[in-house]
């Protein structure tokens, strides 16, 4: 206690000391344009710069208000205020001073800034020229930064998060646009840290700690501290309560509403409003009669393909509307007419969707109703047309009568149907991949053919785009290319979706084969197996848990049996259907190695049930009923094995 009170006397003498000199120096720090009624007791420990020697004296021709904020001061007086916890002595002192340096960059940055917009405001309002009264309002009133002013943000901050000097520190540094916010205290910064503090109440944070989750918040976006609509509006002079005491504009009664309609009306559960409030404060902000609920409504008319009341619409829709709301919260903070029926209208005009693709657009990739037109969509629309159109050019005639544009449009819809997340992704994302698989081609050697493997995955697999070309595309085609070459590489990709599987997966239905005999991996990577063109892209994207397993051992159980039955009987000689079922024999450990011969891989990974009984002469009905009895089963058995090998967590399922 007796420390503290020192730290703030010292910190006074400072402050007065730089006064007399700022009096002396005619107005070395330029007193403030507006004082807020907002003063605080300025409790942090500060040590300014007692000598003023350090900085000169301005003359009377260096009295503007450019030069009349010193940036350099009011930094030290802010990592004086605040010093890093990661300062350290003697030989670390220069890490040290570089860490400090890198944590306020952006505040000095911001001051710098801050100062030669000043400069230009200036000198831009001494002109005669009648355009300066259209200056935006933040430009207009703002005046250069003085200490009091930091004293009253610094006070604003330590009355607003008491005993938390990391997050004042963390504000400072990655939100510095609040040091301008001085005369704004009483009719922004504290209604916003009411209205967050209402809309968070007791909600538990990381921590377990009841409240724990505005501070939580702040830390994780201190933007919220600077969201615009809650408290004074206009010129500050009039709030919202006062503008329109019976609507809806109140702060708390807005947050009120919206939280009843989403909760009650839409159907968002607890745990969905807790992530609202966490993620999207701002949106119990908006009004809900202008905003809010036309928002909600619109995106319940794409969904349905029609106008519909929330009430009366099916329970999956609108479970699928809350979902969208949940994750989707910055929807409702578009205008209808202006962003989200304009955005829907250009994805129906460009793409040729009907009302059920547009829904099942928008159901499944939400997002891209925030996106613009003109800015995102439109080029990212071109680059894909112009992609699609080289393999349609390949696939039909010249003299086709069908409109090349239709040709166009029909592709381009297909493909986003099949994916519609690949609008999400930035064209230069989309661009990289298809180099990758241009490459791809260049060492396959498919020469110079317009349907390239990148158009063939665009139009085929387009949900390939969306992974991760070091972290999931490039391992894939590696491994791949070990087993059949590069040569081949490029036409076996495009059989089927093999790259849209995991690593895994690929690698545990190789396994299989392995292990039954198909092929015969090498012991080591980057070595092309002799017989590896015998599994082709379709058998390796077979589910290995819901028919290679089955039917392999099914198979294995019908060979069992009919070993019992050859000991105990003899077979007869003209019955072909014993005969034709015993030509194949699995290997076991009653099945000598050179006996072995194995079913066509065909008809065990590429046919379907009934033709898979049919040809092997096995009951239907028995393998149905085995295959439900025992794939989960079996499932169970061999990621418990792998579980042993790998410790990668097993699927639970029920047994």
């Amino acid at each position: 206690m007796i420390l503290s009170m020192t730290k703030i006397l010292v910190v006074s003498l400072h402050l007065w000391l730089l006064s007399t000199a700022a009096a002396t120096s005619k107005s070395y720090f330029s007193p403030p344009l507006r004082s807020s009624s907002f003063v605080a007791p300025f409790t942090r420990p500060a040590r300014l710069l007692s000598d003023h020697a350090a900085h000169p004296t301005l003359s009377d021709e260096a009295t503007t208000p450019q030069q009349s904020m010193d940036v350099r001061e009011l930094m030290h007086l802010l990592e004086e205020t605040y010093p890093s916890s990661q300062n350290s002595p003697s030989d670390a002192n220069n890490k040290g001073n570089k860490h400090k340096r890198q944590q306020w960059a952006r505040t000095r940055n911001y001051l710098y800034q801050y100062r030669a917009n000043l400069s230009r405001s200036t000198t831009s309002s001494s002109s005669t020229e009648p355009t300066t009264k259209k200056r935006k309002r933040t430009t207009r009133n703002r005046g250069p930064l003085t200490i009091t002013h930091l004293q009253q943000i610094i006070s604003f901050l330590e009355t607003t998060f008491p005993n938390h000097p990391e997050l004042q520190a963390h504000i400072l540094q990655s939100t510095p646009r609040i040091l301008s916010k001085h005369h704004s205290i009483e009719s922004r910064l504290l209604p916003t840290v009411e209205f967050l503090k209402e809309l968070y109440g007791d909600m538990a944070g990381s921590d377990g700690k009841e409240g724990s989750m505005f501070f939580e918040a702040i830390k994780r976006n201190s933007n919220l501290l600077l969201v615009q609509g809650v408290g004074y509006v206009g010129d500050g002079t009039t709030t919202r309560t006062e503008e329109n005491k019976s609507g809806d504009h109140s702060t708390s009664s807005a947050a009120v509403k919206v939280e009843e309609y989403l909760e009650n009306v839409v159907g968002i559960s607890s745990q969905g409003m807790a992530k609202l409030k966490k993620n999207q404060p701002t949106l119990f902000q908006l009004s809900l009669g202008n905003k809010v609920q036309p928002a909600v409504e619109y995106l319940l008319s794409l969904l349905l393909g029609c106008n519909s009341s929330i009430d009366s619409i099916p329970p999956k829709q609108k479970k699928l509307l809350a979902k969208i709301v949940t994750n989707h919260p910055n929807l409702l903070q578009l205008d209808v007419d202006s962003n989200l029926r304009s955005t829907a209208q250009f994805l129906r005009d460009y793409c040729d969707l009907t009302d059920s693709e547009l829904a099942t657009v928008v159901g499944s990739n939400p997002s891209i109703l925030g996106l613009a037109v003109d800015g995102n969509l439109r080029p990212k629309m071109q680059l894909l047309t112009n992609v699609l159109e080289k393999g349609t050019k390949q696939g039909s005639s010249s003299s086709s009568s069908i409109d090349d544009s239709d040709v166009k449009k029909t592709a381009l819809r297909k493909s986003i149907l099949k994916h519609p997340q690949i609008l999400s992704l930035s064209t230069s994302n989309i661009c990289t991949k298809m180099d990758y698989f241009d490459d791809i081609d260049v060492k396959s050697n498919t020469g110079k053919s317009d349907n390239t493997l990148a158009v063939r995955l665009l139009a085929t697999a387009p949900s390939v785009y969306s992974l991760s070309l070091a972290e999931n595309i490039i391992p894939k085609v590696n491994y791949l290319a070990a087993l059949w070459g590069w040569t081949s590489l490029s036409n076996k990709l495009c059989e089927c979706p093999l790259l849209t599987l995991s690593m895994d997966n690929i690698q545990q239905t190789l396994s299989f084969y392995n292990m039954t005999g198909y092929i015969d991996l090498p012991n080591k990577e980057g070595m092309t197996t002799e017989n590896a063109g015998n599994v082709r892209s379709r058998y390796i994207a077979t589910s290995l848990y819901n028919r290679l397993l089955p039917r392999w051992n099914f198979l294995l159980k019908e060979q069992e049996r009919k070993e019992q039955l050859l000991g105990v009987l003899a077979l007869k000689t003209d019955d072909t259907s014993r005969a034709e079922a015993t030509k194949y024999h699995l290997p076991s450990s009653k099945t000598p190695r050179d006996k072995v011969l194995l079913p066509p891989i065909h008809l065990l990974a590429g046919a379907s049930d009934e033709v898979f009984c049919r040809q092997l002469n096995l009951s239907l009905s028995e393998y149905t009923a085995f295959k439900e009895e025992a794939a989960p089963r079996l499932k169970f058995n061999s990621q418990f094995e792998l579980w042993l090998k790998t410790g990668r967590p097993i699927d639970m399922i029920t047994l």
